[in-house]
């Protein structure tokens, strides 16, 4: 199908000064937006940034500043943008992610704190910012540092420089249940029934300062609103989007991910790889590409996170997310190859930019004029997102986590070491003795000094390694990319996957019963405090960031494929959600279940252990050195997806500003990937994850009005594959 392959005189490519101009008007006013937030939101440290602490009566006066933003000016810019950035967040929480089916509850915190603080300098005990509690000296904090109940800072009090002490002696979530009780909130949003608290009981805990309070009062200062409200459950309107999205695909394209499955093996393995065909890549180098950027931490922490918070039963519908995904792959590549530009030096411009803007204005239904103009303003929103999480999704996170991995690789011994020398401090302060604490105490803060000295170096070794090794294979465009993802993919996935096999035949007597659970707790409205719309969302949640079925990046990397045949490469495109959530997800429930770490209250509450630190206790349990293979895999799920997200973002760059400034893009990106490898900026991170999924409202939307011209070609292509039409190469 010759004519479906676009080759237009080159509307991006030689885009007019004027269209330029207005991109980069736009970016630059998203800037100065973010900007503006941010001084205003950080000017005073006030707000956002402060923690107002609790005392044991009202609210205490002492003002905590960030560590980054005392020692620093970088620290102060830095926590600028990410306040600014935060407010971003907040509102695309509020619109965006609008949850519907939602319900409200009430509920109380019960927050016994006491706060002790003295002027820094100084060596007095520690005396209580208010009431009559007993003041606190170097051996008590010990005592209750050992014990983990104690947070130690700096800040002011009434405009003095003090040191201050947070003793926390209980701290727990009580939800107002139907028998008009508080019960306490334990995990998956279960309610317990053995831990409740009656009204007159809340009061009390009020009257002695244990629950913590809503606001205060503007006149008086005094806390009210103990008893406070908030949303609960219900599924955020993308996810929704991206669903219902995928449903109305499969059933419109008449289930080609089911009967298109064995021709898309076929394809994959090179059958109709035609190297005169325009474009840059093979199918399955366009297809590792596309993985690259899907299969990664989603799946080592993602199905973690959905089964620990919504049960075995989560991991069933994230399974069905996959399947039906398939199909918004399928559309999204199809469009991505009919509408691609084929540039003069043979390198391919496609993928939503393209097919949102040219589509739509050949539109038979829209017309041209309105067509024209709905593609264009579509096709630069996407852009612009995908740009923005090309930084932030994936680059600087992928950085950031793959650095604190192999850090905690490097450290892992003194790590194990610490944490034997808390559970020992504890036993110790249970038993009051001081020698004891004082001697752990010194090993423990030799060993955190040591780790000090290795944070103070190796976040920056790291990132320039990363950092170079990502350039130089950026620089060499997708066909570089293509080549490292065809190795780097398979090795990876190979890796993991080894690891999980060995478990399950460890255990493969327990597995049938195990897989049973996964498909009853799925329907089980006892599975999860949400019910069963609680379990359904959180699966269909993490599949959607896990496979990105609907967004529309991988239609930029499958855009590349050598072919003639948009469909055909779209057929090659459905193996993508199968292989990320259905075989690689897989492996990772069934190691979860087995080893019980969905259930595991130590590990969950105690330890504070989630996502992949908590798929990484689950694998050290069976395989004591899996610790190293899951760092080696996660350092190249990382790299992979670095790569491939560079692509994305680098054809969104040229859509908006030109070829010949895409390498300002690559140089930024470096950049990025190395500071994200130093700093964490949790709200510039949030917001870019964000951009990724916001990606699905402008290109479903654009699809579903596409669809029936993919249904054609489908029907068509199906025709001709079926009469033999089709040259085999293999």
């Amino acid at each position: 199908m010759e004519a479906n392959t676009v080759r237009h005189s080159s509307f991006p490519i030689s885009c007019p000064t004027t269209i330029h101009l207005r991109c980069l008007t736009i970016v630059a006013a998203m800037i100065c937006w973010t900007v503006t937030c941010s001084t205003s939101n950080a000017a005073d440290f006030v707000t956002d940034s402060d923690k107002v602490l609790q005392n044991d009566q009202w609210a205490s006066p002492i003002r905590v500043t960030p560590d980054e933003v005392q020692r620093t000016l970088l620290g102060k810019v830095t926590h600028q943008i990410d306040s600014g950035f935060g407010t971003a967040v907040g509102w695309m929480d509020t619109v965006l992610f609008y949850r519907v089916f939602s319900g409200e509850r009430d509920f109380i915190e019960v927050d016994d704190q006491r706060h002790f603080f003295r002027k820094v300098g100084s060596d007095d005990v520690y005396q209580p910012v208010s009431g009559d509690a007993t003041a606190l000296d170097e051996n008590a904090i010990a005592r209750l540092r050992a014990a983990g109940k104690v947070e130690t800072g700096s800040g002011t009090l009434d405009g003095d420089q003090v040191e201050f002490v947070v003793v926390t002696e209980a701290s727990a979530k009580y939800v107002l249940g139907d028998d008009d009780r508080f019960h306490k909130l334990g995990l998956r949003e279960q309610l317990s029934d053995e831990k409740t608290l009656s009204h007159s009981e809340v009061e009390d805990l009020v009257l002695a300062g244990k629950i913590k309070a809503e606001r205060q009062d503007d006149l008086s200062g005094t806390p009210i609103a103990f008893v406070q409200r908030e949303s609960t459950g219900g599924a955020p309107i993308v996810v929704l989007w991206l669903a219902l999205g995928a449903i109305f695909f499969t059933i419109y394209m008449r289930g080609v991910n089911i009967w298109g499955f064995s021709h898309a093996i076929a394809i994959v393995r090179g059958k109709y790889d035609n190297p005169n065909e325009p474009g840059e890549v093979t199918h399955f180098q366009a297809l590792a590409s596309a993985l690259s950027a899907t299969v990664g931490l989603g799946n080592i922490a993602g199905v973690t996170i959905a089964m620990a918070t919504g049960g075995p039963g989560a991991f069933f519908w994230m399974m069905c997310c996959g399947l039906f995904g398939m199909t918004s792959k399928f559309v999204e590549c199809t469009l991505g190859q009919r509408f691609r530009t084929v540039k003069a030096d043979g390198t391919i411009l496609g993928g939503p930019m393209q097919y949102l803007h040219i589509g739509l204005r050949d539109h038979s239904i829209l017309g041209k004029k309105a067509g024209g103009a709905i593609g264009y303003v579509l096709s630069i929103v996407f852009a612009v997102m995908c740009i923005l999480a090309s930084f932030g999704g994936g680059n600087m996170f992928q950085s950031n986590q793959s650095q604190a991995q192999m850090k905690y690789l490097l450290r892992m011994n003194e790590m194990e070491r610490l944490a034997e020398i808390n559970i020992e401090l504890k036993s110790a302060a249970t038993e009051g003795d001081d020698d004891q604490i004082a001697t752990l105490t010194v090993e423990r803060e030799s060993i955190r000094t040591s780790q000090a000295k290795f944070d103070s170096w190796f976040p920056k070794a790291y990132g320039l390694v990363l950092a170079f090794m990502v350039g130089i294979v950026i620089i060499g465009g997708i066909k570089r990319i293509g080549a490292a993802a065809e190795k780097v993919v398979p090795t990876m996935c190979i890796i993991y996957l080894m690891a999980c096999i060995f478990i399950i035949l460890r255990h493969l007597p327990e597995i049938p019963p195990l897989i049973g659970s996964i498909f009853t707790e799925a329907f089980s409205p006892g599975a999860f405090g949400g019910g069963f719309l609680g379990v359904l969302v959180i699966g269909v949640q993490r599949a959607a960031f896990s496979n990105e079925a609907g967004v529309g990046s991988a239609s930029i990397a499958h855009s590349a494929a050598k072919t003639d045949e948009p469909v055909r490469e779209g057929t090659v495109a459905l193996m993508g959600p199968f292989i990320d959530t259905v075989i690689v997800c897989s492996m990772t429930a069934l190691v979860i279940l087995i080893t019980g770490a969905w259930n595991n209250e130590q590990w969950l509450i105690d330890e504070g252990l989630a996502g992949t630190p908590l798929t990484t206790r689950a694998f050290q349990q069976e395989i004591w050195w899996f610790p190293y293979v899951l760092s080696i895999a996660v350092v190249l799920f990382a790299y992979s997806t670095l790569i491939s997200w560079s692509y994305y973002g680098e054809r969104c760059w040229e859509r908006l500003f030109g070829p010949s400034s895409t390498m300002i893009y690559k140089a930024l990106y470096v950049m990025a990937a190395f500071f994200g490898a130093i700093f964490h900026l949790g709200a510039v991170l949030d917001f870019s994850d964000m951009m990724i999924l916001s990606m699905a409202f402008p290109n479903i939307f654009g699809l579903i009005l596409l669809t029936p011209m993919v249904r054609r070609d489908l029907l068509d292509y199906w025709r001709r594959y079926k009469a033999g039409e089709f040259k085999s190469y293999k």
